[in-house]
């Protein structure tokens, strides 16, 4: 994606070709193109953390390149398929917000990628909540998660294991400030099986250790509004 962002004609036309391929690639069992699987796929995003690591400038002085390529896949989609289209994050909020895709015609939803605490804040996250409500605009917090190291949250590499009490309420404080500011989250990330502790892990495996919180939380989602 760098060569794209420098400006390579080449590489640009190559990635919106990919992007055109993806959506009118069929579906082997339903026999339908990817574009019109409306009742299985709600949104499409050109790249997750397309910029990620180049930095809060870098992001900043090339916004246009989501805003183009959401042109693109729209272009395939068109306005009544159902499905729409999305940012695929950054690295924390502020990155993920950048101001001018809430003005990009082509795109119908922000996402969010955040776990430093703070931008968990309800008062913070309301604000971006606030800019979407004035431009048209939906958000979701599509990733976020709750550390298992007794690291920052933000900076989870390894560590000793938090008491499984501490991290329940990490995860139950945080999603509740998350649902209270109006915005649908995902969390990253549930397991089907047990969580193995490997480095960055932010896992909750189903029926393992804190899995009853999350649910409950997950759950608790219906009692807010958007």
């Amino acid at each position: 994606i760098s060569a794209c962002l420098v400006g390579s004609e080449m590489c640009i036309r190559d990635s919106d070709n990919r992007l055109r391929h993806v959506l009118t690639h069929v579906h082997k069992s339903l026999g339908k193109q990817w574009k019109d699987l409306s009742d299985y796929i709600f949104a499409f995003e050109a790249e997750n953390e397309a910029m990620i690591g180049k930095g809060a400038d870098y992001i900043a002085a090339h916004q246009y390149w989501q805003c183009d390529r959401a042109k693109t896949i729209k272009s395939v989609l068109g306005n009544n398929s159902g499905i729409l289209v999305t940012t695929g994050g950054e690295s924390w909020l502020d990155e993920s917000m950048q101001p001018d895709w809430f003005y990009c015609d082509a795109l119908d939803v922000l996402a969010i990628h955040a776990y430093g605490v703070g931008d968990f804040d309800t008062a913070k996250l309301k604000n971006y909540v606030q800019k979407a409500l004035q431009t048209g605009k939906m958000l979701i917090l599509e990733e976020w998660g709750a550390c298992y190291f007794n690291t920052d949250n933000n900076d989870c590499p390894t560590g000793s294991p938090l008491d499984p009490s501490v991290r329940a309420r990490n995860i139950q404080n945080w999603a509740n400030e998350i649902s209270s500011a109006g915005i649908p989250w995902m969390y990253w990330e549930i397991l089907p099986n047990k969580d193995p502790h490997y480095g960055y892990d932010f896992e909750i495996g189903i029926d393992d250790q804190n899995w009853d919180t999350f649910r409950m939380v997950a759950n608790g989602t219906r009692n807010y509004y958007t």
